[in-house]
């Protein structure tokens, strides 16, 4: 894999918001960049380009590839970015385009995806991604996105404590694109704190229908936040992560005070898969600290209540 930053191979597994924010950016800076995602949005974009809004400018990008199904080559690059419901799958049909030598990112929400991509990709190919920035698809064709908390970290899921030259190289090429991107030591730890926001304000906001920024402000929420925080740290604990944070509020201050106010008008992707009538993470971010805690004993009535309540606005069919 040659180590220059432009001009390389890659691929986007799962070309939806997130994915095709992207893409459209490493594209921009002069990638050959595939977008792998599905009907209407591959076609408009295969027909018209990308169209980026929001914060990171207004764009059209048309030097990209947009398929429905992945290349049948090697790619120096590839980000896997489908739901998490979808990991195992998505990453079998990636097979195809990774090389000896191909980082596979996951740049996904929850828990789990990681473990999951390195039985298909192995090991030595799988790297995390742990990205807090939002991003809608307003219209086929286009994405705006709309907020970011902090940068985006990408590591080896060793956790050695020091980043790699392969993660440093990586993070420089997303940086470059100007996605703010910084190399990782530890992204699992990085990985578990963001799955701790998207805990705390993922359902919430999909269930109230409510803004991030609405959440903060009701003491009721703040409270239920509480909570579901204080179990995951014990399924942490019991599971034997190290967060590198000393007690549950020691996390909600860095959640209310340094997290939260950048996002505070954003509703969450839970959400907007409710309203479109689709399948949401829950299963991987509430759910699984209720898995984790059935597997070490812990109880997690904070977090089993909130998965019932996401899974019945799923099985009503709107928000």
């Amino acid at each position: 894999m040659s180590r220059s930053k432009h001009g390389q191979k890659i691929a986007i597994m799962g070309a939806g918001a997130i994915g095709s924010a992207t893409g459209g950016m490493l594209a921009r800076a002069g990638h050959r960049v595939t977008l792998v995602g599905r009907d209407p949005h591959i076609s408009e974009i295969a027909r018209n380009g990308l169209h980026i809004t929001g914060i990171w400018g207004d764009h059209v990008v048309d030097n990209l590839t947009a398929v429905t199904k992945p290349p049948n080559c090697d790619q120096d690059i590839v980000f896997l970015t489908v739901k998490s419901f979808d990991t195992k799958t998505a990453a079998s049909e990636a097979r195809p385009m990774l090389g000896q030598n191909t980082p596979i990112i996951s740049m996904q929400n929850g828990l789990g995806n990681v473990e999951a991509l390195t039985e298909i990709a192995g090991r030595k190919r799988t790297l995390g991604a742990m990205g807090i920035f939002g991003a809608v698809v307003p219209e086929p064709g286009s994405v705006a996105v709309t907020v970011i908390a902090s940068d985006t970290l990408i590591g080896e899921i060793n956790g050695s404590g020091s980043s790699s030259p392969r993660a440093e190289w990586l993070a420089e090429t997303i940086n470059d694109a100007g996605i703010p991107t910084r190399a990782s030591g530890n992204i699992m730890r990085e990985i578990w704190h963001k799955t701790l926001y998207n805990i705390a304000l993922n359902p919430l906001s999909a269930i109230f229908q409510v803004t991030y920024g609405e959440i903060a402000d009701n003491l009721h929420t703040r409270q239920i936040i509480r909570e579901m925080i204080s179990e995951a740290f014990r399924v942490a604990e019991a599971a034997g992560m190290d967060l590198g944070i000393n007690s549950p509020d020691e996390y909600l201050k860095i959640l209310w005070n340094q997290k939260l106010p950048p996002t505070r008008d954003h509703r969450s992707s839970m959400l907007q898969d409710i309203i479109r009538g689709r399948k949401t993470e829950i299963n991987y971010i509430n759910g699984k600290v209720v898995e984790l805690g059935a597997e070490y004993g812990i109880e997690t009535p904070y977090n089993s209540a909130i998965v019932e309540m996401v899974k019945a606005k799923e099985a009503l069919g709107h928000a």
